[in-house]
This record gives C-alpha cells, structure tokens and sequence, in this order.
C-alpha cells in the first residue's frame, strides 16, 4: 500500500505498461481457465450461497443469447432493474457480452423514476427480476460514437431540472479498474463488500476490479436497508469481507457509535482497507475512526465525480501514519492515467497553495453526457496541458487548495450543486420537481447541517402554495411516489412568500438562514437527544396494549421527533414520510442501545408507522 508521503509529480501522468483488456475478457479468462482451481474460485458471495467465476460466466452468457434475442448489440443501452446482487452482475455483465451499455437503475426507485432513465437513455431493453424484455419504441445505437463502446451510463442530478447521463466507455473503465486495484493492493484473496445501490457509481467500482484480479464480491441481504455496527461487523464477519467501501456519512455516524465499551462486540479483524468517499471528511473524523475497531485499517479518502469514472484522486493513510496538519482531510494525488489541474477563471494554473478549480485530464475520463452534445461540450474541453492529440480534461466545479507535496485538499463547490449522504445534487432539479407538484408556485431547495454534530447534511426546502393548497407531508408523500429517497427533502417549510433578491429571483441565501433558524427552533434543546434518552417524561396519552410498550413508544416518539425536528410527530406517522432516513433511523438505534434498549435500523425503516417501531423494541 502507497503511503501518503509518495505522491506522484502532479505534472507528470501515470503510464500503464500494457493497455489493460476488457473487463469482461479478464473474467471470461478465469471463467474458462484451464486450471479448475481457478475456474472453481469465488466470484460472488452471499449468506446463502457461493458463485463460482465459471457459473457466473455460464449466467451472464445465457442472459446475453436473451439480449440478442431482442436484437440487442454493439451500441445500445439495456436498463438494469435488479436488486443488488449475483443476479445485477450477471446482467450487466451479459450487456457487456452483446456489446451493449448498461444503466444500473435502483430497484427500490417509483416506477415513474425509472421509465424516465429509460426513456431519456434510449433503453433497447431492460432486466428486471421476470429477465430481459425489450422496449417498444426505443432506437437502436443510443451510445453509439467516434471514441469507445460504452460499458454503462449513470444518471446524475442535472443543473437544468433533469437528469445527465454520464456515458462511461470500456477503455476508459478497464484502464480505472486496472488503477483501482493497484490502488487498493486487491487479491484474488481479497473480498470485497458490495455497499453501494447500484445506482451510484461507486457500486461499479466495488465490483469490477475485484472481479478482475480474481477476488470475491460478496452482497448484503436485501433486508439490510441500514446496519447498526454490531449488525455490520457480524456481516463482514460472515462473509469474510477484507475491503469497505463506505460513504463518508455512513462512516462518520458508525465510528462515532463504535466508541469505547460501546465497540465491544464489534470486530473488523478481518478488514485491512476502509475506503471512504461521497462528502468531506476532516482529520478529527480519523481520530474518531482510529479509535475504534476499524482503527488498524488503511483509510482511503477518495474523491471524483461520475465524469471522471468514479474515483479520481486519492488520499492513503496507514493505520500508524501521523495525521496531516490540515483540518480537512486531503483528498491526495490522481488515480491511475490521470492529470489533476489547478486554475483560474482564465484556465490558467495556480501557484502551489492558492486555491482553484479542479479540473481532471487524462485517459480514463467519460465519453460525456448521453445523447446531451452541448452539455458535453459545456463541461469537457480540450487539455491544452496534455501532451497526447485529442486529450480532454473534464471541470469538477469544485474548489481545491494543492499542498507542497502535491495533495489536494477540497475546500467547497463553486455553484449550486451539494452533496448530501454521498449522492451529487443540484439544487436547481430539487426546485423543478417542487415547483412540478400541484399547487406549488415557488421552491428554493439547499443543504444544512443536520446536528449530529458529525458534518452530516440533509436536503430542507422553502415553498408556497397557493390558497388551500397542500400540506408539507403530502408534497413529501408525492415527490416519494415519483422521485428516488435522495430527492426528497427531509424538511419541507411552507410560506406564504419566499425572500427575493434586489432583481426579483429567489434569495437562496436568506431561503437557507430561514430554514436553518426554522430547523433549529423545531427541537427545544440543543443537547435534546440526550436529554429524551434520560428522561422518563410522558409524552401525552398513547393507546397501547401494555404499559412497557406505552413506555417504549413514548421514548421512541420523543426520539424521533427531536431528531427529525418533528414536534408533532405522532405514534400513528411513517417514519419514512416524514423525512426519515437510514442515517438518522442509526442515530435513533445507536442512541437507544446506549440507554439499555436495542431497536434495529431495519425494524424502524420497515415498520409501517411508530407504534409498530415501538412494539419491536428490546430491552437489553
């Protein structure tokens, strides 16, 4: 493993010694090996069942004579509706075998989301769980271009109101595959846990390189929605998982729960690479996670847009390295045959220092946005810096600072995009899909800070509605029938007017100081989440069967209304209705299993209101 200390020359590009090979051929090479040792070994893992590289190439080339049975080949794009799983890899992995892209869609997304992607990208097909069935109306070829066959589109929120879909050609990710496996010093003894929804990018990256060196992908089940840690130290540990890649949210809230005596039980022994990435982490966060059971771990801080095919640079720090003196975290130097540039608003290079906007250059860079040309154009230009014709480099919008030692350090965005549980959105496509629902005249979405006291960020958003129009739940409860969970903000504040600039437009910033006063006077105390865990106090009149459970709901009330800044939360209401989250459903575990009372993230996000929560509480 690369310690922080060697960073390459910024200046000077990383070479591969030989053009890697498709992906799909290194595992096709290992599915037909000669040796049956290497034919037999692990490919895909879950608490069920093991599945070998051999009968993963067997179910990915029957799905594929399917694929071509629908006259699916060199060009097209097949949506992939799957939950995570061998049966997604086998499918995206039999697109790649009739020459097609594909689009991982999240199986637990409206169906009014997903015929949206499948529209927008021109779908030839799509597999989900009754296998491929081809669309009606859709025209052949939609990836088809001058620079690479594609290997997927992902959809990424859009500054315009609507979705990019970021084309990634097969060079361009077998080049990062090769990149990200060196990266991490994957094995064909490493397994590799797959974390991420399929729709996120970093779910092929967790995938693929791990695949190609020979190692093992093992899968959660589809029940586990949110793991406290116990839950998830119990996972790794059944399955045998030596690689985590995790949100930094995720991370954040798991290692601050895995403190002291509240680890024990806890054990990542196993685990000798933590990848984190999706939002900023700082150096007291790494305090934090040495302190825990991950502590012996490699910690990896990644970072990179779709764009740039996922991670983009990188930051190693050793369990034993000293912590640079820096309160963020660096984001470190380029992954693989990248160039990382740091200018001006003339495009010109900053000194060594001063901040910039980062642009990324180099070979593994996406083909652009889908069928979208002046978008493309728009955000990837020529490298006047790159010594290769034709090289392209790729504006991240983002601000960074470049250390002495060539580290980059992220210091914020330059427009109205944020980052919110690891997923990119831009504010302006939240406002569309407000201002779209009925009675809605005018919306300003933003992030704030969600008072956890560990950086977490949630989606909030200031409206008005016309006369009688509706409520902040129902516009909720509309935007989660359309909309995947990430889209939806968790505190929606109706007015009857929203602050305007001099010019007339929406103030964004007095829109985010309102909804920052608004979420912080909705708790009556700061340190309210505490306060609830210790106190007994009642909580109104409950109708239960029993009075332990009126107890345990009463506490699990007072909770969840403290963390959702939901005073008016009541017994009957859904969780998930009223802005909650995986996230804050740990925070709610973590903070019973503290006080004597074991709750599972799970139970809370698939009960059907509060009451039902309640009734599955444990005392310990």
């Amino acid at each position: 493993m690369t310690s922080t200390s060697i960073i390459p020359d910024p200046a000077t590009p990383i070479t591969i010694a030989a053009a890697p090979s498709r992906v799909a051929d290194r595992i096709a090479a290992r599915a037909g090996h000669p040796d049956a040792t290497v034919r037999e070994r692990v490919a895909l893992r879950t608490a069920a069942a093991d599945i070998t590289y051999a009968e993963l190439w067997e179910r990915a080339q029957k799905a594929g004579a399917e694929l071509a049975a629908l006259d699916v080949g060199a060009g097209d794009v097949v949506g992939v509706r799957l939950p995570s799983g061998p049966g997604a890899v086998a499918a995206m992995l039999a697109c790649w075998h009739v020459g097609a892209a594909f689009l991982p869609m999240d199986a637990s997304a409206p169906d009014a989301h997903r015929d949206h992607l499948l529209h927008r990208s021109r779908a030839r097909a799509v597999i989900d769980g009754d296998g491929p069935r081809a669309l009606t109306g859709a025209a052949p070829s939609a990836t088809g271009g001058p620079r690479d066959e594609g290997a997927y589109v992902i959809y990424t929120s859009g500054s315009t109101g609507t979705p990019k879909g970021v084309l990634v050609g097969q060079d361009a990710f077998a080049e990062h595959t090769t990149a990200i496996a060196g990266l991490l010093g994957l094995r064909d003894t490493d397994t590799v846990l797959q974390f991420a929804g399929l729709g996120f990018d970093v779910a092929q990256e967790e995938i693929w390189p791990t695949l190609a060196v020979g190692g093992t992908v093992a899968f959660l089940d589809s029940k586990d929605r949110a793991l406290s840690p116990a839950e998830l130290a119990d996972r790794v540990s059944e399955l045998g998982v030596s690689v985590l890649q995790l949100p930094t949210s995720y991370w954040r809230l798991l290692c601050a729960q895995m403190q002291g005596a509240e680890s024990s039980g806890c054990s990542f022994e196993g685990v000798h690479t933590v990848v984190i990435g999706g939002e900023a982490a700082g150096t007291n966060d790494v305090h934090v996670h040495r302190n825990g059971p991950l502590g012996h771990s490699t910690l990896i801080n990644g970072y990179g847009p779709t764009e740039t095919v996922v991670t983009c640079t990188a930051f190693v720090l050793p369990a034993h390295e000293p912590l640079p003196p820096t309160a963020g975290l660096p984001i470190g130097g380029p992954v693989g045959n990248r160039r990382l540039h740091v200018l001006d608003a003339d495009r010109r290079p900053v000194p060594v220092g001063s901040p910039g906007e980062l642009w990324v250059g180099g070979s593994p860079l996406a083909e652009g946005y889908l069928g979208e040309p002046l978008r493309t154009e728009e955000r990837f230009h020529p490298d006047p810096f790159g010594s290769v014709p034709g090289a392209r480099m790729y504006r991240t919008g983002d601000l960074v600072l470049r250390h002495p030692d060539g580290a980059l350090e992220f210091l914020g965005r330059l427009d109205n995009q944020v980052k919110v549980r690891g997923y990119r959105i831009e504010l302006d496509e939240v406002d569309r899909h407000l201002t779209d629902t009925r009675g809605v005249t005018a919306a300003a979405a933003v992030a704030l800070d969600d008072g956890s006291g560990t950086g977490g960020r949630i989606l909030a958003a200031a409206l008005s509605v016309i006369a009688d129009g509706p409520t902040a739940e129902q516009i909720r409860e509309e935007l989660r029938g359309r909309l995947p969970s990430h889209l939806v903000p968790g505190l929606i504040h109706v007015r009857d007017t929203l602050p305007l600039t001099a010019s007339g437009k929406i103030d964004r910033r007095a829109v985010a100081a309102l909804l920052a006063d608004a979420y912080a006077s909705s708790t009556p105390d700061a340190d309210a989440t505490a306060a609830v865990a210790e106190s007994g106090a009642d909580v109104g009149v409950v109708d239960t069967d029993t009075a332990e459970v009126s107890a345990d709901l009463a506490l699990l009330l007072k909770l969840i209304r403290t963390l959702l800044r939901a005073p008016d939360f009541g017994p009957d209401d859904d969780f998930l209705a009223h802005g909650g989250d995986s996230l804050v459903a740990l925070r709610v575990s973590g903070t019973l299993r503290e006080h004597g009372f074991r709750l599972r993230p799970s139970d809370l996000l698939t009960a059907t209101d509060a009451r039902a929560a309640a009734a599955r509480i444990v005392r310990l």
